[in-house]
């Protein structure tokens, strides 16, 4: 894993699928945590990390349209 921070606030990370994946699953657990137990966390720290989720959702997604009309005939 490399981590670069490209200028003030903004990073870049290279990661394996599999890095990626452990991240993932940790944050998923988190926000599944925070929604069955409400007094565990601040609403603003769901709200946050149910925003950084639904972003990345939404690049995968586009990444996959991208790679999938590269590879159409």
């Amino acid at each position: 894993m490399r981590l670069n921070e490209t200028r003030p606030g903004v990073f870049t990370i290279d990661v394996t699928a599999h890095e990626l994946s452990v991240l993932l699953a940790g944050a998923r657990m988190s926000l599944s945590f925070l929604d069955s137990d409400p007094a565990s966390g601040s609403g603003e720290a769901r709200q946050a990390l149910e925003s950084v989720l639904t972003d990345f959702d939404a690049a995968l997604q586009r990444s996959r349209r991208g790679r999938d009309r590269e590879q159409a005939p």
